[in-house]
């Protein structure tokens, strides 16, 4: 759909956008409901038990959140025993967070429903509009990235 001047909600990339955020958010909760814990708790855990233990800012760069929202997302993760933070070796103003064993619990017990969320969000296309799809979020994403409030740091 090419962009045109017109202000109909369908024609508008942002509405759309915005749209298919709630939607996506909607399927994540709807299939994870049990676990208690929102997309951006379950991307930081999953930071965590990749990457192994890392300092606050790296974490936020990692999953693309923003400083305030990282503190808080960390807070809320820590007082649930999903992560721990101590006082790093090489600086001791810095805090290392590390995920414990019943973060790292979570993630495997919460991996189906979120997969589940994920093939939802794609039903709606046949095998090679998911890749187009996915591929074409990706080049906006990517493109994009350096004009986000927080943007994505490898």
């Amino acid at each position: 759909m090419p962009y045109t001047e017109d202000t109909e909600p369908e024609n508008l990339p942002g509405y759309l956008l915005r749209r298919c955020h709630q939607i996506a958010i909607g399927f994540f909760l709807d299939e994870c409901e049990e676990f208690d814990l929102t997309p951006i708790q379950f991307a930081v855990l999953n930071v965590l038990d990749r990457q192994g233990p890392q300092d606050q800012g790296t974490i936020g760069r990692a999953a693309a959140l923003d400083r305030t929202t990282i503190a808080v997302v960390l807070k809320k993760l820590e007082e649930r025993k999903l992560v721990i933070r101590a006082s790093s070796l090489k600086d001791k103003r810095a805090k290392v967070v590390s995920i414990t064993k019943a973060g790292e619990q979570m993630i495997k017990k919460i991996t189906p429903s979120l997969l589940k969320a994920q093939s939802r969000m794609l039903e709606a296309f046949s095998e090679s509009e998911r890749k187009e799809f996915l591929r074409l979020l990706n080049i906006f994403a990517n493109h994009n990235n350096d004009l986000s409030r927080a943007p994505l740091i490898r």
